[in-house]
């Protein structure tokens, strides 16, 4: 879509699709305390966040809150990979009240750097935004970096949303850019000599490790207009290859209000002018670029309460009709729940489609089943974990490819009492369920092809194929590694194992089978993979600037071996099982086995401490890896 384009919007007047489908619906094992010591945060008013910030292939959680007796919370929680989590001490993270936070790595060398923001004290003159630098390996220490002169903004608290931050690759250069949202407390000004305004919506771009905020981002109107107590989310709505953005919020003109903005794929957006006419706007929601159809086309849903309705609840989604027009589908044919809500995105029960997890006043608490044909099932969470003012997280924490989930907030009615939590947070597995079979990765892209022209690289493949998901709702992932070690990735991810870094909420990945990047012509190895609506991923397929060949990582990267308790453990996540052989350092065989697909499995001997050699195979292809014993 150009500058000029205009998306019409269709209203579908139908009645509830008798043909859709009746969903499995997953069982589910609350894990009542994950920590090795201590409890998690009893809170409200901030965000969780998951990812693997010491890169050990395992997520790990993040949450930044300050609502309740536990006051002002930053809290890092290490994955130990065996179910259990452990506290890190991060003695530069200031706890804030509102609290948001995300994931980014914004110097490219490949560890999930950290930003923050939120209010001091409570209010929103106390506003302020951190950057916080990973150190990486040994350590993976965070600390702050004063260079940058960042928005400080703050959600406003109560059931006003957090999603107010997020991450992405505007312009194709390989440099994560970052978007701002908020409320800024009359401080903030776009440009010097301003009076300043309370509303935020912000552009930084990532000049090589310098995030510069963009004064004149989007054509004719210069800068996005100003709301907060919304949301922000990004996403290639029209395929073009380049992520547009979605915000919701109160503007001081237009009240509730949802804008989407156009990529010009020139480092500006076109304001969508027919947003007022369309979208309902709203505050204390959210409102998301997802594929609800599986055709490889981003719908949206768009959930909250209509400030100019008496703050009317509603829930809407709009299939994309692909030719830059939108079909709404209302609640009472889709079966959403409006309200105050955090929303997450993925394929709870693994039959290929996306699923909702919606949590907030008035929406409560539930997982929305994807029927097909536009129609959801809802299905309430386990009455325990029911909150709101929190986060909802689908999130793969245990690593066997099925999505587990996250959630804390305050609980209506809640006593106070174990049983009957007034701050619940929990972690807690998905167990499948009857007739669920356990997620498998989709199979690699193949025929990878690069070209070079107008200062920009184009990359082509050949879509991948999976068990459930349908081909075109595949999704893919692309890095770039430069000729300095530097790593970009679209999504965070492992670029040996293939593994994502980030997990939770809902990710915006590549839904075409072409990407441009924006790079001057040079020495670097391009990586592409293919993701599934549950986020488990295949390997990479790699191709060098200046190589003809096309070469795959082999998929024995995402099998692994790891000690625990002086116990080898192998974990399978390829699509085949694996062959395992332990040998000491002179050469004798300590044990053997096989290791399913999905499975974690403990050898049966306690090694005495020394260095032992794992041997992977499936087949001809073998990988080994060391392990200590200490």
């Amino acid at each position: 879509m150009r500058t000029k384009t205009l998306l019409t919007f269709v209203v579908l007047f139908t009645t509830m699709m008798s043909w859709a489908t009746t969903p499995k619906e997953v069982e589910w094992s609350i894990i009542e305390n994950p920590l090795t010591e201590g409890i998690l945060p009893m809170t409200a008013s901030g965000r969780l966040i998951w990812g693997d910030y010491n890169n050990d292939g395992h997520l790990d959680a993040f949450i930044v809150a300050g609502q309740s007796a536990d006051g002002l919370v930053a809290r890092l929680y290490k994955n130990n990979g065996n179910g259990t989590f452990t506290f890190i001490d991060t003695p530069d993270i200031y706890g804030v009240a509102w609290g948001a936070a995300t994931f980014i790595d914004y110097n490219n060398d490949g560890n999930l750097d950290l930003i923050v923001c939120g209010s001091l004290d409570a209010t929103t003159s106390g506003a302020l935004t951190f950057v916080y630098k990973n150190s990486g390996a040994p350590n993976y220490e965070f600390t702050e970096d004063d260079s940058f002169t960042l928005a400080g903004v703050s959600p406003e608290g109560a059931d006003n949303g957090t999603h107010i931050l997020e991450a992405f690759d505007y312009n194709n250069d390989g440099w994560m850019d970052l978007l701002v949202n908020g409320n800024a407390g009359g401080t903030w000004e776009v440009e010097a000599g301003g009076n300043g305004t309370s509303r935020v919506v912000a552009l930084l771009k990532n000049n090589k490790g310098t995030l510069e905020l963009q004064t004149n981002p989007v054509t004719e109107i210069g800068h996005f207009r100003a709301v907060n107590g919304g949301s922000i989310h990004t996403g290639d709505v029209n395929n073009d290859g380049y992520a547009d953005i979605i915000v919701t919020g109160y503007h001081d003109a237009d009240k509730s209000v949802t804008d989407l903005y156009i990529n010009n794929k020139n480092g500006t957006f076109t304001h969508w002018a027919n947003s007022k006419d369309v979208f309902t706007g709203h505050q204390q929601g959210e409102t998301v670029f997802v594929d609800t159809n599986a055709d490889g086309w981003l719908d949206i849903v768009e959930v909250g309460r209509d400030v100019n309705n008496d703050w009317a609840t509603f829930a809407n989604l709009f299939i994309n009709n692909k030719d830059n027009t939108f079909t709404k589908v209302g609640s009472e044919i889709s079966n959403l729940v409006g309200g105050q809500a955090s929303i997450s995105a993925g394929d709870i029960n693994n039959d290929g489609l996306t699923d909702l997890f919606i949590a907030g006043w008035a929406s409560d608490a539930s997982f929305y089943y994807n029927n097909g044909e536009n129609v959801f099932t809802r299905v309430r969470v386990p009455d325990k974990t029911r909150a709101r003012a929190g986060t909802t997280n689908l999130v793969d924490f245990n690593g066997d490819g099925n999505l587990d989930y996250s959630i804390f907030g305050y609980r209506d009615g809640g006593t106070g009492t174990e049983d009957d939590p007034t701050w619940p947070h929990y972690f807690v597995k998905n167990m499948l369920g009857e007739g669920i079979a356990s997620n498998k990765a989709p199979s690699a892209p193949t025929n990878l092809h690069l070209s070079y022209a107008d200062n920009k690289y184009t990359l082509t493949w050949d879509k991948s194929t999976d068990d459930i998901t349908p081909q075109d709702a595949i999704r893919y992932n692309v890095y770039i590694k430069y000729s300095d070690g530097k790593i970009f990735s679209f999504v965070p991810a492992d670029i040996n194992t293939g593994k994502l870094k980030i997990g939770g909420g809902v990710i915006s990945f590549i839904a075409t089978n072409f990407i441009e990047l924006n790079l001057p012509e040079g020495d670097y190895t391009f990586g592409v993979q293919a993701v599934d609506q549950a986020n488990v991923t295949s390997p990479f397929i790699t191709k060098s600037s200046d190589d003809t060949h096309v070469n795959q990582v082999s998929a024995l990267n995402q099998a692994h071996a790891y000690v625990s308790n002086k116990t080898v453990n192998i974990l399978n996540n390829t699509s085949a099982d694996v062959n395992w052989t332990i040998v000491n350092i002179a050469g004798q065989i300590i044990e053997n086995g096989i290791c399913p697909v999905s499975a974690n499995v403990a050898a049966n001997s306690k090694l005495p401490s020394g260095i032992y050699l794992v041997k992977l195979s499936q087949g001809i292809n073998t990988r080994t890896v060391k392990v200590s014993i200490l």
